[in-house]
């Protein structure tokens, strides 16, 4: 769950995100507010653009899509992929 394998963060990435709205009793941009401290204390996601990665992990979990971690839009600096969600 502590490694830097894709599934462990994609693992962790899904419980910050679950937990950041639980403590915001469910209050959207108070769960985002939540999740980027949570993404700034976890140096794996230093090189991911903290605003991107809460979009893509929001719309991953409510469309019950597959997060990509891999996809080069989520870094910082990154470019879409052609045809990418």
């Amino acid at each position: 769950m502590y490694s830097n394998d894709p599934r462990d963060m994609a693992a962790t990435l899904s419980l910050m995100h679950k937990e950041a709205v639980v403590k915001s009793n469910f209050d959207q941009n108070e769960a985002k507010n939540r999740f980027a401290q949570f993404l700034f204390y976890d140096k794996r996601f230093d090189g991911f653009d903290h605003g991107r990665l809460i979009e893509r992990v929001n719309e991953a979990r409510s469309n019950g899509r597959t997060l990509d971690l891999d996809d080069p839009w989520l870094q910082r600096g990154g470019v879409k992929r052609p045809g990418s969600w």
